[in-house]
């Protein structure tokens, strides 16, 4: 969208500052609650991080620039704000390289539960790991089922939110101690462990015992998206989705102006 020189009117009901995912899905709530709307974004597009590029030189394909999946956006918003954008699930979460025995080997998450669990039996010589793989991700996919929809409703008190869960053992490895001590516990291979606390450690520069629990926060973050777990991706990059959320809110009557920084 080309930069406008100014804004169309004197005042407005609400002013949002950063045209990212989180002001459009605010300026098109507002807008459509009959509110006049302003948004200013300091570059000359939409989408924050949330962008998309296409990097090729004669190839037509727009891919994420910074943030590339999606996970937390709630149906409920995707309905409500008729968002008009596709996703496409990963086949492969992961495949770390390592070396056993003086002989290259990995381990491949995905492809398939058969796959992933030769992958397992190759890297640790059993099936113990794949098996308290599966118990793991089947707790946390339990805890997902019931946290995720809080995030369009009113922030819970901590008791409800324990009562909801209704799992003491998930409670504590998740909300309570620190998430390294439940890797720990579960899983014996040091490879498979720090595949399991990569989602708990990336981006936070935390320790996976530090007493905060950021690092149990991130795992949250992480592993409850769409009460599945699953990132999936866009189709067109993360601008596509950004896209679709300008649309809905200039649909709804919200103005939009690039190329304006506000101090």
């Amino acid at each position: 969208m080309p930069a406008l020189a100014s804004p169309a009117h004197a005042s407005y009901d609400a002013v949002i500052v950063g045209g990212g995912h989180n002001g459009l899905v605010a300026a098109a709530y507002l807008a459509r609650a009959g509110r006049t709307v302003l948004v200013l974004e300091r570059l000359g597009h939409t989408g924050g991080a949330a962008v998309s590029t296409r990097p090729f030189a004669g190839v037509d394909a727009r891919l994420s620039r910074y943030s590339y999946l999606v996970s937390l956006l709630p149906r409920k918003i995707v309905d409500e704000l008729g968002l008009r954008f596709a996703v496409r699930k990963r086949t492969v979460s992961s495949y770390t390289p390592a070396e056993r025995g003086g002989r290259a080997t990995g381990l491949l998450v995905g492809g398939g539960a058969d796959r992933t669990r030769e992958s397992f039996a190759a890297l640790t010589g059993g099936d113990a790991e794949y098996a308290a793989w599966q118990e793991f991700y089947a707790t946390t996919l339990r805890v997902a089922e019931r946290v995720f929809p809080t995030l369009t409703e009113p922030l819970p008190e901590r008791a409800e939110l324990r009562a909801r869960i209704d799992d003491e053992a998930a409670w504590r490895m998740l909300f309570e101690e620190p998430i390294g001590a439940a890797i720990e516990e579960r899983f014996a291979d040091d490879l498979v462990r720090g595949v399991v606390l990569t989602d708990a450690l990336i981006g936070t520069f935390a320790d996976a015992h530090d007493p905060s629990l950021l690092q149990n926060r991130c795992f949250l973050y992480h592993v409850v998206g769409g009460g599945t777990g699953d990132w999936d991706v866009p189709v067109g990059g993360m601008g596509a989705l950004t896209d679709a959320l300008a649309d809905a809110a200039r649909a709804a009557g919200a103005e939009i102006v690039t190329g304006h920084e506000a101090t």
